[in-house]
């Protein structure tokens, strides 16, 4: 028997028309489980929706629910999930695949032409986002934290992956042609545009793995750049004109 109950989810309505609100909410079935909330993260798209009711061309047209960088715990699993348990610490990874494409099919999911993603007006009706107590998702999507990691660190799982990304794409020296460039009297260099969470999350990425001689991260925001240098990752600034 299928037990529906409630979970409190902040809902946006318009532009800084924010509510709290009681959504209904079913055990998980099949491969989902569903997760206690316990860390989101605000993306630069909840701004702008909080913002303007808007993210570029994507206007909120009827309540929707924000937030997509989050964790918690696995409070209940669905009848086919065999690789998570109630108790479990994961992060969330909200774009949610066709499957049946292509890309899907050939394991390059995160671009599939036809993806959900969670706190996106892009799609009508809307998808909600995760700033809720409770939350169904699927399994696969959910992935376990070491208990190392805080659920504050958790949430930021999902625009560290960004970084990932972006650095194994860009395909950085390796440590020997630091090494070899270092002995020539050479530099390896990197330029970072935008000191927000991505970009600073990268200069600490990149200042870690230290694939580069020299990091560099510009913006046109100096609060922004001071920020980067309370860091202590040895980043040089440059303030752009606006």
């Amino acid at each position: 028997m299928t037990t529906t109950t409630t979970t409190t989810a902040l809902v946006l309505h318009g532009a800084k028309d924010l509510r709290l609100e009681s959504r209904p909410i079913s055990p998980p079935t099949g491969s989902e489980v569903q997760v206690a909330i316990r860390a989101t993260g605000l993306c630069g798209s909840d701004l702008h929706y909080y913002n303007h009711g808007r993210n570029g061309d994507f206007v909120v047209r009827e309540p929707m629910c924000l937030g997509h960088e989050s964790s918690g715990t696995v409070t209940a699993v669905g009848p086919d999930v065999t690789t998570l348990q109630v108790g479990d610490r994961v992060a969330l990874e909200v774009g949610l695949p066709c499957r049946t494409c292509t890309l899907c099919r050939t394991g390059r999911y995160n671009i599939c032409p036809d993806m959900k993603f969670r706190s996106s007006a892009k799609l009508f009706p809307h998808l909600d986002g995760t700033l809720m107590e409770l939350t169904n998702h699927p399994a696969d999507l959910c992935h376990k934290l070491p208990e190392s990691v805080s659920y504050a660190g958790g949430a930021l799982v999902e625009p560290l992956a960004v970084c990932l990304h972006a650095i194994r794409r860009s395909h950085p020296p390796t440590p020997a042609e630091v090494d070899l460039a270092t002995e020539q009297g050479d530099q390896t260099a990197a330029l970072i545009f935008g000191a927000g969470a991505i970009g600073l999350l990268l200069a600490a990425a990149l200042a870690t793995s230290q694939p580069f001689t020299s990091i560099v991260i510009a913006d046109i925001d100096p609060a922004r750049l001071e920020i980067a240098k309370s860091l202590n990752l040895g980043l040089k600034t440059h303030l752009l004109p606006k």
